[in-house]
């Protein structure tokens, strides 16, 4: 009855509208695909795809929280500088604490693969944890990216690539030149775990077979609080030179102790990056001056890669990254790279693992390939040795080794 009140002008006057909204429809709707001509695959892609799922299985928490804490936050300047998409997929972290623990870090580990079923893990700082998690990681198949600086013989696993460096390519260099340049004699000391007695282990022979002679070695438990029981045997050998392997909390304690008890005056300070990371570098107020230790890293640098990295992390951060920081830095553009080498597929895994050991790209270290035998990075490592300038305390290169490769078990 409506439409019959309407009349023929009323349906005339319809038909009219009728028209010129279709015709706006269209004009519409011709425009919007020209639009989408332009950003409808990109768009359709990220919206179709799932997320690329990340563990971020670490120590976050005890003696190692720093590390754990830097390792973090160099990741998060290649996710940013990817906008959190990678080959169309958002990345989505997942992150746990393994608390230095190896019985936590399998539990965490299974929570991340079998639960959250995670893409990737990154991560893994501690040796002992690395140690107890990589049989489960290599037989469930999952592409890790690792910062443990395990020696060849326990890591080299199908799945299984490091960040980092091997204990023998800081450790073996180092030992000749502290023979050339400071000491025939030293005294060794590592914390009591698995990674400190492997950077011993790495180290002695390596300045024995030189002709260097290892007085005394002492191997501190994690978490020491007082140092002098050992420092006072050191002072009693007094060995022209010592060298040392400290982290976070650990590093801290250790040279301000061998300080206030008058080792650093005849017996020089000598040992593993992390003595005077940045973290422990803070807490020293100036007593790891004129420290040489060997490392892969320093924020002094001066590349443009180097460069990069530090303004965007100190940006970020308000403070200087630090080897842990580029570790996660380059676990995270090895992950992005091998992403991108596959289009975001990653349901072939072992083709993911191919396309992991393929990656060669210019970090801020230097130039970063992996050795296909050992999944072990061919890369530089410095000699630094700790100076302060206005108050400012830094790592800075007096000797380069050039691509160093970690010669593997058959060495």
């Amino acid at each position: 009855m409506k439409q019959q009140r309407g009349g023929r002008g009323e349906q005339s006057q319809g038909s009219r509208a009728s028209r010129l909204n279709r015709r706006e429809t269209l004009q519409i709707a011709a425009a919007a695909a020209a639009a989408l001509s332009f950003s409808a695959p990109r768009f359709a892609i990220g919206q179709s795809r799932p997320p690329i799922r990340i563990g971020i299985l670490n120590t976050f928490s005890k003696v190692f929280a720093s590390l754990g804490e830097s390792n973090s936050r160099g990741n998060a300047v290649v996710f940013e500088q990817n906008n959190w998409d990678l080959a169309g997929r958002r990345i989505e972290l997942i992150r746990e604490d393994d608390e230095l623990s190896p019985q936590t870090g399998l539990d965490k580990a299974r929570k991340l693969v079998e639960s959250d079923k995670v893409d990737f893990i990154l991560g893994l700082q501690a040796t002992n944890v690395a140690l107890a998690l990589l049989p489960y990681l290599t037989d469930r198949q999952v592409p890790t990216i690792m910062n443990a600086a395990l020696t060849a013989q326990s890591q080299a696993t199908p799945y299984t690539y490091r960040a980092s460096f091997s204990a023998w390519q800081l450790a073996v260099p180092m030992a000749g030149w502290i023979y050339d340049n400071v000491a025939k004699e030293i005294v060794i000391t590592a914390s009591d775990y698995a990674f400190g007695h492997d950077v011993a282990e790495q180290f002695r022979p390596a300045f024995e077979k030189r002709g260097g002679k290892v007085l005394e070695a002492f191997f501190p438990p994690l978490g020491t609080a007082d140092f002098s029981p050992y420092l006072s045997r050191i002072k009693a050998i007094n060995p022209p030179a010592t060298y040392n392997f400290y982290a976070g909390a650990d590093a801290v304690r250790f040279i301000n102790q061998y300080v206030l008890l008058g080792l650093k005056d005849t017996i020089r300070l000598t040992g593993w990056t992390s003595l005077v990371n940045a973290d422990a570098l803070s807490g020293t107020a100036g007593n790891a001056i004129g420290c040489a230790t060997s490392s892969t890293y320093a924020d002094t640098l001066d590349t443009p890669e180097n460069k990069m990295f530090v303004d965007a992390y100190v940006a970020k951060n308000k403070q200087v990254p630090d080897f842990y920081a580029n570790f996660g830095y380059t676990g995270a553009r090895i992950l992005t790279e091998a992403v991108k080498a596959v289009d975001g597929d990653l349901s072939n895994r072992e083709r993911v693992a191919k396309a992991i050991e393929a990656v060669s790209f210019k970090d801020p270290r230097g130039p970063f390939r992996f050795d296909a035998a050992t999944h072990i990075p061919i890369q530089n490592v410095y000699v630094l040795r700790t100076d302060e300038k206005a108050g400012t305390l830094s790592n800075n290169v007096i000797h380069t080794f050039p691509d160093v490769r970690d010669p593997g078990p058959k060495a």
